[in-house]
């Protein structure tokens, strides 16, 4: 179980960065503008991958 939850952390933390990385990694003049956007997509990619955590937990203790 402590190994299935290990697996499970790790790859929730990579999705987190590789999407952080993908949004944060775009260079642009106009980055004053951009910046409220950029904390709303990263807001959401953790929102998202929050809630797929939360759901394989769920989907965990449901089948054990």
């Amino acid at each position: 179980m402590i190994k299935i939850a290990t697996i499970l952390i790790i790859l929730f933390l990579v999705m987190i960065m590789i999407g952080t990385l993908m949004v944060a990694g775009k260079s642009d003049p106009g980055y004053g503008k951009k910046a409220k956007n950029t904390t709303v997509t990263i807001s959401a990619i953790y929102l998202f991958v929050g809630i797929l955590a939360v759901a394989g937990i769920a989907a965990y203790v449901y089948l054990s």
